[in-house]
C-alpha cells in the first residue's frame, strides 16, 4: 500500500537547534534529508511565544525571523529539495485564537503548521503540567489533555495533529475508560478532517515496560486499532527529527504500522495541499518579496 519507491518521500516534523532540545541547522538537516532520499521537507520548530512561556523547548520570539531567513536561503542552496516553513503550536488558549493568526501565521507567512500538546495550561495561561510529568498518568489528567488536543484542533490553526498519543507513555494498559478518552480525539480528526501523525520519535525511545508487555512509548498499537476501526480518518507519518542522523529516523518502521492497520500514509497528499495554498499567496506576501533568498518549486514541479 505505501510503497517507498514510487511514492516521494516527505517528512514535515523536524526541529533545529533553535528548540533548545534539539540540534543540527537548518544546512544540517537539509544535507541529511538529500542522504535519505527525502523529496520534500519541512521544518516545524516549536511555536515561539512573546512571554517567553515554555522557553526552555523553544527558541525566543526575536528570533522566528532568522529562522525564517535560515529557511528561505536553504530553499536556494538545496534546489533538489522542496523545503517548507512551519511550526509546532501550542495551543494557549488565554491568547486565543487570532494571536496565532496575526502574529505568527499570517504575519510570518508560514507553509503550514502543526498542533502538538505538549502541557495543560494553567489559568493564567502559563503551564501547569508537562505531560512527561505525570508518571503514571492518571485518568483525569489523560482526559484534560485529550480537551487540550480537541479544543487546539478546533481552531484550525493547524494542518495535522502531531503524535495524537503521545499520552501513552505514562499509561500501562488499555482500558475502557482510556479508549473513551482517545475515541474523543478521533471523533474530532473524523469529524474536522485534521489528519492524525503516527510519530516516529516513541519507535526511537526507549521501550517501557508495561502489564501488557514492552512496548514503544508511542504510538500506542490501541490507539492506533481505534482510528482503523473508527474509519474516515487521514494518516500521516513524521520522524518528529531532533537531530540531523533522524530525518527519516524509523519512519519505514512508522509507514509499516500503517501498512499492517489498513492505513494508506498521506504525507505527499498532504505537501501537495500546503503547496498549492503557499503557491495561490505567493503573490503580495512581504517576506517573500523582500527576501532575496526565497525559491520556491510548484507542485508540479516535484518528481
Amino acid at each position: 500500500m505505501n510503497d517507498p519507491v514510487s511514492i516521494p518521500r516527505v517528512n514535515l516534523h523536524t526541529h533545529t537547534f533553535r528548540c533548545k532540545h534539539a540540534s543540527g541547522t537548518v544546512n544540517d538537516y537539509c544535507r541529511k534529508a538529500l542522504d535519505a532520499g527525502i523529496a520534500i521537507l519541512g521544518f516545524s520548530d516549536h511555536c515561539p511565544f512573546p512571554d517567553q512561556e515554555y522557553s526552555n523547548s523553544r527558541m525566543n520570539f526575536t528570533d522566528l525571523p532568522d529562522y525564517l531567513r535560515d529557511i528561505d536561503i536553504a530553499r536556494c542552496q538545496y534546489p533538489q529539495l522542496t523545503i517548507l516553513s512551519g511550526l509546532e503550536l501550542d495551543y494557549r488558549p488565554i491568547l486565543g485564537k487570532q494571536f496565532y493568526l496575526d502574529e505568527i501565521i499570517d504575519k510570518y507567512h508560514l507553509d503550514y503548521t502543526i498542533a502538538g500538546a505538549h502541557f495543560l495550561p494553567a489559568a493564567n495561561g502559563k503551564r501547569s503540567l508537562y505531560v512527561a510529568r505525570e508518571n503514571p498518568l492518571s485518568l483525569p489528567t489523560l482526559r484534560a489533555f485529550v480537551h487540550e488536543t480537541v479544543r487546539v484542533m478546533e481552531t484550525g490553526l493547524a494542518d495535522y495533529l502531531a503524535h495524537p498519543d503521545l499520552t501513552a507513555l505514562g499509561i500501562a494498559s488499555w482500558t475502557p475508560e482510556i479508549r473513551s478518552a482517545y475515541l474523543e480525539i478521533v471523533d474530532a480528526a473524523a469529524d474536522l478532517h485534521i489528519p492524525l501523525e503516527i510519530n516516529a520519535y516513541g519507535l526511537r525511545k526507549p521501550w517501557i515496560e508495561t502489564p501488557e508487555g514492552k512496548r514503544p512509548p508511542y504510538p500506542w498499537i490501541h490507539f492506533w486499532e481505534l482510528a482503523a476501526e473508527h474509519g474516515g480518518i487521514e494518516v500521516v507519518a513524521g520522524s518528529d527529527a531532533h537531530r540531523p542522523e533522524d530525518v527519516w529516523g524509523n519512519l519505514d518502521d512508522a509507514f509499516a504500522m500503517a501498512d499492517r492497520l489498513g492505513f494508506p500514509v498521506r504525507n505527499y497528499e498532504l505537501a501537495q495541499r500546503i503547496i498549492a495554498r503557499r503557491d495561490a499567496a505567493l503573490t503580495g506576501c512581504p517576506r517573500i518579496e523582500k527576501s532575496p533568498f526565497y525559491c520556491k518549486k510548484s507542485v508540479s514541479e516535484i518528481k
